[in-house]
């Protein structure tokens, strides 16, 4: 692309769907939602056919569903289908963690800097930054997989309850304490390459981030 040239129009879609999923993150846009595409146009200086096409690429991945006569609207989840979710995750992340390679020292220093990060997004109740930290926390963990097409799976499952799971860090003051314990655990056990604790650790942080994000749910959805 040359200098000055605008973006290519995949590049603006994908741009669009991210910017979506972040204000689904930060509550902007709420669950069962009517997306106003005008507005949202707007609001993330695109066009009309860069937006319809981010919104198709969401509506593939679950976030946003669309109904006849409403248009777009940002996907419901109930506490079945979060249960589904996490269920999904579960067996595929831990067939993740059991191929990972073992990490290198830079690998160790980035899972380290990501939960500092992440650690001060909280204190400074910056949900998007939280969230953002945390995402990149577990799948540098999960790109030591040569398993491609279970990591695009699990991003997705991940993209889809992202913004249920943002909800509830702001009601639980333990949050902070307990992610920073559990984090540097699963880097101890990647040191040592002890798979096994590896999934251990994984699977019990999952379980808690799931028994909270249905609770921030069912609180969530009794307010909208």
């Amino acid at each position: 692309m040359a200098d000055g040239a605008s973006p290519e129009p995949q590049q603006l879609t994908l741009e669009a769907a991210a910017q979506i999923r972040g204000l689904i993150i930060d509550r902007v846009l709420l669950p069962g939602e009517k997306i106003r595409q005008v507005e949202l146009a707007e609001r993330l200086g695109v066009s009309r056919s860069p937006l319809r096409e981010a919104l198709r690429t969401l509506e593939s991945e679950g976030v946003v569903t669309y109904e006849t006569n409403r248009g777009y609207v940002i996907a419901r989840l109930g506490e079945e289908d979060l249960v589904q979710i996490f269920r999904m995750r579960g067996l595929l992340e831990a067939e993740l963690l059991r191929t990972i390679t073992r990490p290198d020292p830079d690998v160790l220093a980035r899972l380290k800097d990501l939960n500092d990060t992440m650690m001060a997004a909280i204190d400074a109740r910056n949900v998007a930054k939280l969230m953002q930290s945390n995402r990149e926390f577990h799948f540098t963990i999960f790109e030591l997989s040569s398993l491609n097409q279970f990591r695009r799976e699990v991003e997705r499952l991940w993209q889809q309850s992202e913004g249920y799971s943002a909800q509830w860090w702001w009601r639980m003051p333990e949050a902070r304490t307990r992610i920073n314990a559990e984090h540097k655990s699963i880097i101890g056990a990647l040191r040592k390459f002890d798979l096994d604790r590896l999934v251990e650790l994984c699977d019990a942080h999952r379980t808690g981030g799931f028994n909270r994000t249905v609770t921030g749910a069912t609180q969530g959805m009794a307010m909208v």
